[in-house]
């Protein structure tokens, strides 16, 4: 049996497949144009998000810069404060001969020999007639405030009479060490320097001695000759700034 279908039916059947299809198409559209604009909405909060946290990372690194800045700030304050109170401090024992304090302050280079009254007596009495001198360990002082190297051994021949350092976490007073070239009548005269006795070193003439280290301060500096009649010389040094190697001719009157 055959079944027989309208042109009507046929030409309906077709606009609804095609209207079901442009239905179809717009719903596509509609979804791409959703998720497009869901993207571009995610890639605005992405951008937001970076932007947000770039300058989350700035404020740290600024924040941290200045931190930076206020404790080494704080730091050199405080070096420049303590240095400050050491030197005060240190003219201060000096002045007031205090011993106890002055073994703190002072360190001898090498520990050629202890800090103690006995050592430190020609310094006092240098300091007791000239109280200028402190006066030159200010301007010592300033000058090793500005320089970095005042005083290089071997190069610079007039070094500061005491150094500033830093040993142990704390300010100490280097001396400089000063040696005597002693000049004498003959090669075997006794020699004293503030009345005991020493001997000396050899040098490459057989009437110079070297003796030594000494600290800063006033000695005095004495050839004893022997025979019939003992001849005395005597010389009054004062080591205070100026070269290492200081020379005394107790040859003349």
């Amino acid at each position: 049996m055959k079944h027989h279908v309208s042109t009507n039916e046929n030409v309906e059947g077709a606009n609804s497949t095609e209207i079901k299809n442009a239905g179809n198409g717009k719903a596509m559209l509609a979804r791409y144009e959703q998720k497009k604009q869901a993207r571009l909405v995610a890639q605005k909060r992405r951008k937001k998000y970076y932007r947000f946290m770039r300058r989350i990372g700035f404020a740290i690194i600024v924040a941290w810069i200045i931190g930076e800045l206020i404790l080494n700030g704080y730091s050199v304050l405080k070096n420049t404060a303590g240095r400050e109170i050491a030197m005060m401090r240190f003219e201060q024992a000096l002045k007031r001969k205090d011993v106890a304090a002055l073994q703190t302050y002072i360190r001898i280079p090498g520990e050629a020999f202890p800090v103690n009254e006995t050592t430190l007596q020609p310094l006092f009495t240098y300091l007791d007639k000239h109280p200028q001198a402190y006066e030159t360990l200010e301007r010592d002082f300033d000058k090793q405030r500005k320089m970095k190297h005042v005083y290089i051994k071997g190069l610079t021949s007039k070094p500061p009479v005491f150094t500033i350092k830093v040993y142990e976490n704390r300010y100490v007073f280097e001396p400089t060490l000063y040696f005597l070239k002693i000049r004498l009548d003959e090669a075997d005269d006794l020699m004293l320097v503030n009345g005991k006795k020493v001997q000396g070193e050899a040098t490459k003439d057989p009437f110079v001695k070297k003796v030594g280290p000494y600290l800063p301060g006033t000695y005095t500096v004495t050839s004893v000759e022997d025979g019939e009649k003992r001849k005395k010389q005597t010389k009054q040094v004062i080591l205070f700034g100026g070269a290492r190697v200081y020379e005394v001719d107790l040859t003349k009157e």
